[in-house]
């Protein structure tokens, strides 16, 4: 039974916007997936306010009024931001007239607090990466480029007033005011978008924000329509069509010990499960993780995967001492400031291990996300066995719609990650719902950190649906593992009533560890169909990330068929002889 918290994300309320050839979702705070005749342009556009440590203020709308005047249509809405002991309060105008859309924030701070980031934010398609874009700056220069195909590690736009850029046949302009703006690629962090956004980071921050202290921003889009006819829609499908083979095969799984301040249920061997993924930290209960993990261990049936977080070479050493070596897979170790494997790290680690005759591999990577590996390739040890690096959809936004939209881009940083380590497989995790920690905190990680990992949807059937969406999406050739949340706790996939809808997937999945998945035609739109041939049969796990009721047709090699029938947010299994 959903609580109202969790069942208030999963089936938010959306508005339907239409007003002359526009179309847009307004979504909270948010207009999302704006179309023009049909066409998308944009991902969407809303004000953001961030804390000095990155966090990002949660926007709660306390009126929408709408008023039509001389063909146009525009919407007002009073947006309250509050967390993490600050406020600031504004309104967003939304005006569309025949062939643009104005976005206006005035926003005003009612009591003092420090910020790295208050405005206007674009979030421009994914599917625009590769495309043709003139750049305007605030001296009037244009400068044409492209968006980036590859995962850009840097801001790719910079300095830059306006934006224009052409889709089927018809011309878009971005004019942006009150600010200098900039881009950064978003796929760095999962996200589905590229961000144009204020202030440069170039500048200072945080800032101090005095009550009283006011923002006024506005994005104008326009249009210059083409001969194109409108896009048609397309029609929804309920059919998918299995093929007889396929290039990937199922990634080990892995699960990360319960976190030493959770209450830890006793955990049952999952067979076929890979590992028990450690993350080691030096401090005063360093020798009591060690023991519970390897108990944890024990119970699981599996060897350790033990990555390092350290201030110095020599504390290396020093824990590799309290390791139980001989039940130890993998070994990695990262910066505890800047979250990559240093190259004095590396060393040390690679030296100590030889010295301890340690059998196992030895990974490089970023602790962090992708982000820190992308901006740290030439840092990569190039005699790494494998390389690492971990992966959560909620970095920017927490909204149930941009979590699922992150599935597709874990592939992309996948496939990037394997380009930066040519030759080099992939051992990818945690994979957890929440961030682990702040990486980008001005001030260390906050003493809230504990509360602001753990999603309270860890425990529902969406965790099912969007766990096997990460699965999918990291099945490529040249990942060997993955490893997803933790193994009891509220972060963990057993609780106090036993596995949770995501435990019970994640139980079921390395029954077929390494087996072919089948490549699948057709697509329903939420629908993720895995099919893997297991010996003479094929098992489908399947999930719904929707929040409707769905039937789908599964036609299978030989001419067979078979119905799923879908929940909303949930996971199935369906064995097939």
């Amino acid at each position: 039974m959903l609580n109202d918290e969790n069942h208030a994300r999963l089936f938010a309320p959306s508005e339907t916007v239409e007003a002359a050839a526009w179309g847009a979702e307004l979504r909270n705070d948010e207009l999302s997936d704006i179309t023009f005749n049909g066409m998308p342009v944009l991902r969407a556009i809303r004000a953001v306010v961030r804390d000095h440590d990155w966090r990002t203020l949660v926007p709660t709308v306390s009126r929408v009024a709408q008023h039509s005047r001389d063909g146009g249509v525009t919407l007002l809405l009073d947006i309250d931001f509050a967390g993490f002991g600050s406020s600031y309060t504004g309104e967003l105008a939304i005006h569309f007239t025949k062939n643009s859309v104005k976005v206006t924030f005035d926003g005003v701070a009612p009591a003092a607090f420090r910020s790295n980031r208050i405005g206007l934010v674009v979030l421009h398609r994914p599917d625009d990466a590769g495309r043709a874009v003139t750049i305007g700056s605030p001296g009037g220069a244009s400068t044409p480029s492209f968006f980036p195909v590859d995962i850009s590690p840097h801001q790719p736009f910079m300095d830059l007033s306006s934006m224009e850029w052409e889709r089927d046949g018809t011309r878009f302009r971005l004019d942006f005011h009150g600010d200098v703006f900039e881009t950064e690629d978003q796929r760095n962090w999962t996200d589905a978008s590229f961000k144009t956004y204020s202030t440069p980071l170039s500048k200072p921050f945080p800032v101090e924000v005095s009550a009283g202290d006011r923002v006024h921003q506005s994005v104008l889009l326009t249009v210059t329509p083409g001969s194109a006819a409108p896009s048609s829609v397309r029609q929804p499908e309920s059919v998918l069509t299995v093929l007889d083979g396929g290039t990937a095969r199922v990634p080990a799984l892995s699960v990360s010990a319960t976190s030493a301040t959770a209450p830890r249920t006793r955990s049952e061997p999952i067979p076929g499960l890979d590992a028990l993924l450690l993350e080691l930290v030096p401090g005063p209960d360093t020798e009591r993780t060690v023991r519970g993990a390897a108990d944890e261990a024990t119970d699981l049936n599996v060897p350790l995967d033990v990555r390092l977080s350290v201030d110095s070479p020599q504390r290396i050493g020093e824990l590799l001492e309290l390791l139980p070596l001989d039940n130890v897979l993998r070994l990695a170790v990262f910066d505890a400031s800047s979250h990559v494997t240093e190259p004095e790290l590396w060393a040390e680690l690679r030296d100590e291990a030889r010295r301890r005759e340690f059998g196992g591999a030895l990974l490089a990577g970023a602790r962090s996300h992708f982000t820190e590996l992308n901006r740290s390739a030439d840092r990569l040890p190039p005699d790494a066995d494998a390389v690492s690096f971990s992966i959560t959809p909620q970095m920017h936004a927490t909204e149930v719609p941009h979590v699922v939209e992150t599935l597709p881009m874990q592939r992309l940083v996948a496939l990037n990650a394997l380009r930066i380590g040519p030759g080099r497989p992939l051992h990818l995790g945690p994979v957890t719902l929440k961030a682990r920690f702040n990486a980008v905190a001005t001030e260390g990680d906050d003493a809230a950190a504990e509360a602001m990992a753990t999603d309270p949807l860890q425990p529902e059937g969406f965790t099912a649906a969007w766990l096997l969406g990460s699965i999918a999406a990291l099945s490529v050739p040249g990942v060997e593992s993955v490893s997803y949340f933790e193994a009891t706790g509220p972060r963990g996939i057993r609780g106090p009533g036993g596995l949770t809808p995501a435990g019970e997937l994640l139980a079921a999945l390395p029954a077929v560890r390494g087996c072919e998945v089948l490549e699948v035609a057709g697509e329903v739109p939420g629908v993720v169909l895995y099919p893997v041939r297991d010996g003479g049969r094929t098992v489908l796990f399947a999930a719904n990330l929707t929040a409707q009721a769905l039937s789908v047709v599964v036609r299978l090699p030989g001419s067979h068929t078979t119905n799923l029938e879908f929940e909303p947010w949930t996971a199935v299994v369906r064995r097939v002889d």
